[in-house]
């Protein structure tokens, strides 16, 4: 099945090297409106966010056979170029999932249960140790209490310092991404 998002997706992604999902999806609407996917509004969602992770995923393959590695999150999607080919990992579930067409079609329970399950791990703080969280402080040299600025600040130095843009490893940059994911749950707000 051919993506109605791809080309627009791909004008916006190579225009913006960097967004977010929603601003994409606001994009994409400004520039060629989304119809209405289906008549159930759950369904109509999970279709619409279905498509952006498809045409995404089909973009992120396209890139990587020229040397680019388009990263997909949620609140972080971005264009990188490449010394050396990109290579994606084989086994993604996420991607793999989003391109396989047939899960577009999913069942109102499917979604329901998806919807769900989405908004169950969204709630739900880490379960880890009370000592994890301290040792990936003193790790990431952030003060205690920390907040969300200063955790930003010091990702983004360590970031930078281990991605393999930057002659950094894969696995290490991951792993910085995975800490600060867990970071951010305890961070304070910034005033």
């Amino acid at each position: 099945m051919l993506n109605p998002l791809l080309d627009a997706t791909f004008r916006i992604i190579t225009r913006e090297r960097a967004t977010q999902l929603h601003r994409l999806a606001s994009a994409l609407d400004k520039e060629m409106g989304f119809p209405r996917l289906d008549d159930d509004p759950d369904k109509a969602l999970f279709k619409r966010n279905f498509l952006l992770m498809n045409a995404l995923y089909q973009l992120q393959q396209e890139f990587a056979e020229r040397g680019y590695y388009l990263q997909v999150e949620a609140m972080d999607i971005r264009l990188f170029e490449q010394q050396a080919r990109a290579t994606l990992q084989n086994q993604d579930p996420l991607r793999n999932y989003y391109l396989d067409w047939r899960n577009y079609d999913a069942s109102k329970d499917e979604v329901t249960a998806l919807l769900t399950q989405f908004w169950q791990r969204y709630m739900k703080m880490p379960e880890t140790g009370a000592e994890q969280p301290v040792e990936l402080i003193k790790k990431w040299q952030l003060p205690c209490p920390y907040s969300k600025r200063q955790l930003s600040k010091r990702w983004r130095t360590l970031a930078f310092a281990a991605h393999p843009d930057q002659q950094g490893e894969q696995t290490l940059f991951q792993q910085l991404q995975e800490e600060y994911e867990l970071l951010k749950c305890y961070a304070e707000a910034d005033e």
